[in-house]
């Protein structure tokens, strides 16, 4: 009995003193496995007095073979989280914020840096394999605040620091039976993008690879 407190006890100070490392990896482990891309993350602190998670510095790195070193940039991510929920089938978190994102979109011919060019090919699908059925997240409120995109289209026209507007949204998940899908917010982004780009015969390229 002694030896069972003892290893519970040990475990509850590693996860005190050392939990900002262990969600650090979990995190950016997390982040690699969805977007199937190498994550940089500068850093991550947790609150669990005031239930709230930042992570600073956020990096989703480009392919190799192409210009723009980072897919995705974010100087700020704050979460809002009520810890009981953690442990439910659904998983409800009070809020996300999005500040200051940078999207950096980058076409070459036949491909482009978010992989939705190479869907449209006719080569077979990839298989992946069966797995266990995933917990749905569902976050209350998600806001993204001046949000900036970098367009380039084979590499010869080019958009950067473009605006975006700022969003905010309710009930935005992994979802689509009881929240507004993830894709649908980026597809929303796409769009105001396409919107600040004055060039119309690069509005026409957007329009027919993203279906807008």
């Amino acid at each position: 009995m002694k030896k069972i407190f003892f290893i519970f006890f040990s475990l509850v100070i590693l996860i005190i003193f050392f939990q900002g490392i262990i969600i650090h990896k979990v995190i950016h482990f997390s982040l690699e496995k969805i977007t199937e891309k190498k994550v940089k993350i500068e850093n991550v602190n947790i609150d669990f007095k005031k239930q709230k998670l930042i992570i600073s510095d956020i990096k989703i790195l480009n392919n190799q073979n192409f210009s723009y070193e980072n897919i995705f940039f974010c100087s700020e991510i704050i979460i809002y989280f009520n810890f009981f929920n953690l442990f439910k089938e659904t998983i409800y978190l009070n809020e996300i914020i999005f500040k200051n994102p940078i999207v950096y979109i980058e076409i070459k011919k036949s491909k482009d840096n978010i992989s939705v060019l190479e869907k449209k090919g006719t080569h077979k699908p990839k298989v992946y394999p069966k797995k266990i059925k995933d917990r749905n997240i569902i976050f209350k409120k998600l806001k993204i605040l001046e949000p900036k995109a970098n367009l380039s289209v084979n590499e010869f026209n080019k958009y950067e620091n473009l605006s975006l507007s700022n969003m905010n949204f309710t009930n935005v998940g992994n979802t689509t039976n009881k929240s507004l899908h993830f894709k649908k917010i980026f597809k929303i982004i796409l769009s105001n993008i396409y919107l600040r780009v004055p060039d119309l015969e690069m509005r026409k390229i957007l329009k027919d690879i993203y279906k807008m």
